[in-house]
């Protein structure tokens, strides 16, 4: 029984411990390095990498300003992008908390990319704009997990649809996201 009451107290511990470290780090002065990507190796056009790196500033509370360098690669097309990100953080209502980790912090981002793509053995360079929205639900105040909506346009067509090139992708993006 008292060994019962010590594990409690340590997964009580656990729980608590980081719910009380603070608020999200999406102030003034901050660095945020996102990482996001999978690796999928049973597609219908082979194995499938896509990989998005960013790093932004925020120069203000809330609104970060960035670049980002994405890759995409499978037997289809590779792409290979570098471009400038903005982004906004929403604030929740006072008192509003998740069931686990620091804080919940929806956010809106823009974007604009230079991608260089193959795509069915022919070569393309496009500028590509993109919007996004999600959360990003932070484990501590300088790590959250990001889950993100994500349209993209660009002026040619770089992406595969059903063995199709076209212009537009939308996607859901999973990804990691470090605050210092």
């Amino acid at each position: 029984m008292k060994r019962m009451k010590w594990l409690v107290v340590a997964l009580v511990c656990s729980l608590v411990v980081p719910a009380a470290m603070g608020a999200a780090l999406v102030t003034k002065g901050s660095n945020e390095i996102a990482i996001d990507g999978k690796l999928d190796f049973a597609t219908e056009v082979g194995t499938a990498f896509d990989m998005r790196v960013k790093y932004a500033y925020f120069f203000w509370d809330r609104i970060a300003l960035g670049a980002r360098a994405t890759m995409d690669n499978n037997d289809a097309m590779n792409h290979f992008g570098v471009g400038l990100t903005g982004e906004y953080n929403f604030v929740l209502p006072e008192g509003w908390r998740p069931l686990f980790g620091t804080d919940l912090v929806p956010y809106l981002g823009v974007g604009v990319d230079y991608r260089h793509a193959k795509l069915f053995d022919e070569k393309e360079s496009a500028v590509v704009f993109g919007a996004e929205g999600g959360v990003k639900m932070f484990l501590t105040d300088s790590t959250a997990i990001s889950l993100a909506l994500v349209g993209e346009l660009a002026t040619e067509e770089i992406y595969a649809d059903d063995l199709d090139a076209t212009d537009k992708d939308l996607s859901l993006q999973v990804g990691m996201r470090f605050y210092f």
